[in-house]
């Protein structure tokens, strides 16, 4: 019987609870502020908010570099000599990490790519069914695999709210003009996933709750998500209210168990403090 090992970047913002429960390899990305570049996940989060608001430049985020899938997976082949090491990449159109990747796999043998084509959470839904596929099919070959994550790729979703657009306007996503005419008419624009790329969604108008209600509304009304698949992030800044909200609106869309994630610093740098997504897979016709 193969012994698989998952692998993916940081930026896929999988719990820890998760990357122990499956034993998920993550690779880190890289986030630099100043002259100093940090490897993603080795610092707290606010620490991108605080230096934004100090020096009003949002810090830079870069993939995976060659050496770092060659050492992660090298490590892996260390002490599972016979595995079979499956890497569901970050969206390769948003970042050098799926290439970088693919380049430190020449150097092994049994070691298998495929794009998630998500980003945040929605690579963490991908990651953690891909996980469960293989507990539940033992006797699977890394082929089946990679056509089950060209599966559901296709068919999870993820949209996110952020709580204020000052973050996406420093970073060149949103004009001056939608960035003020937003406030002013208290509009939230929510961010999604199209093609790979985070694309503007639909827009909403009121609070930030009410507006995030809405979102959440909109989400269960135009997919028909399996509850289990179901998965919340948060940036930091989200409220204790905000979270026993969020529990409750889940609850009366059938989904029992809320599986909350915590932003990375990756996409918390486009999304600001405060901001909320959620994703999920959307169930066969069938």
């Amino acid at each position: 019987m193969i012994k698989y090992i998952l692998t993916t970047e940081s930026g896929s913002d999988l719990s820890q609870e998760i990357i122990d429960r499956y034993n998920i390899k993550v690779i880190p990305m890289h986030v630099t502020m100043e002259n100093q570049t940090y490897p993603d996940g080795s610092f707290d989060v606010q620490k991108v908010f605080d230096y934004y608001e100090r020096t009003g430049n949002l810090p830079k985020t870069s993939g995976t570099s060659p050496q770092d899938n060659t050492d992660v997976f090298r490590q892996i082949f260390t002490e599972y000599p016979d595995a079979y090491i499956i890497h569901i990449g970050y969206s390769a159109v948003t970042t050098v990490s799926f290439n970088a990747a693919n380049i430190a796999a020449q150097e092994f043998k049994n070691i298998h790519l495929v794009d998630s084509k998500h980003v945040s959470i929605g690579a963490a839904a991908i990651v953690k069914a891909t996980a469960q596929f293989i507990e539940d099919n033992p006797g699977t070959t890394p082929e089946a695999i990679i056509a089950y994550v060209e599966d559901i790729r296709e068919r999870t979703h993820m949209v996110f709210l952020p709580k204020t657009l000052q973050y996406l306007k420093a970073g060149g996503r949103v004009s001056n003009l939608a960035f003020y005419g937003a406030n002013l008419l208290k509009i939230h624009p929510s961010i999604i996933l199209e093609n790979g790329y985070l694309v503007s969604g639909g827009k909403y108008r009121g609070s930030f709750n009410n507006c995030f209600k809405k979102m959440v509304n909109a989400f269960f009304e135009s997919y028909n998500i399996d509850p289990e698949t179901v998965l919340v992030v948060g940036a930091p800044g989200v409220e204790d209210i905000q979270k026993e909200m969020i529990s409750d609106l889940l609850r009366e869309k059938g989904i029992q168990k809320v599986t909350w994630m915590e932003a990375g610093s990756v996409i918390s740098s486009h999304g600001g403090p405060g901001a909320i997504g959620i994703t999920g897979i959307e169930r066969t016709a069938d």
